[in-house]
């Protein structure tokens, strides 16, 4: 029984493992790789006028640029570079969905962003320019091919369902 055993935790650790895995897709990956790579360019072109990322990300006390560019900037390098490589990388369904939300949050926050740059009262004239659509668009896309990889694989439950015991027996009695 010993050996039975032994072999059941085995397969159990390696049900664990594979079961929080996502499969994504050569042209997903192609899709989210394109979708990262313009986003860098995005963020190296004017979000505002003669205003870029780097300026946004870097001197929060500047009047240039409105609240909203600045967070989403952040969200930008955040959900919309770093956590989708970890998760094309790793492959895990956690970071998948991370990535799927995030880019989802940067998208809402993002059309704030076009919202507040273009309706900004200002000495000089402010308006969004290409840098920011760029951004906008590349983390709607993100966000669209990220959310039927998460919505196909089931999270990975460690703990047994509420009703064990109530509608199924109990194999421990």
């Amino acid at each position: 029984m010993d050996d039975l055993a032994e072999f059941r935790h085995d397969l159990d650790r390696i049900e664990h493992r594979v079961a929080g895995e996502v499969t994504v897709g050569r042209s997903r990956v192609r899709i989210l790789a394109g979708c990262v790579a313009l986003l860098v360019v995005g963020l190296l072109l004017p979000q505002a006028t003669s205003v870029t990322s780097l300026t946004t990300l870097v001197r929060w006390d500047s009047d240039s640029v409105a609240l909203p560019v600045r967070i989403f900037d952040a969200f930008v390098v955040v959900f919309g570079i770093l956590v989708p490589l970890v998760a094309l990388l790793r492959r895990r369904w956690g970071a998948a969905a991370i990535a799927m939300l995030g880019s989802g949050a940067a998208s809402m926050v993002g059309l704030f962003a076009v919202w507040s740059q273009a309706g900004m009262v200002a000495h000089t004239p402010h308006a969004p320019h290409v840098g920011l659509y760029l951004c906008w668009g590349a983390v709607i896309a993100s966000t669209a091919v990220w959310l039927p990889v998460v919505l196909s694989t089931a999270p990975l439950r460690s703990d047994p369902p509420i009703t064990a015991g109530v509608l199924t027996p109990r194999h421990d009695r």
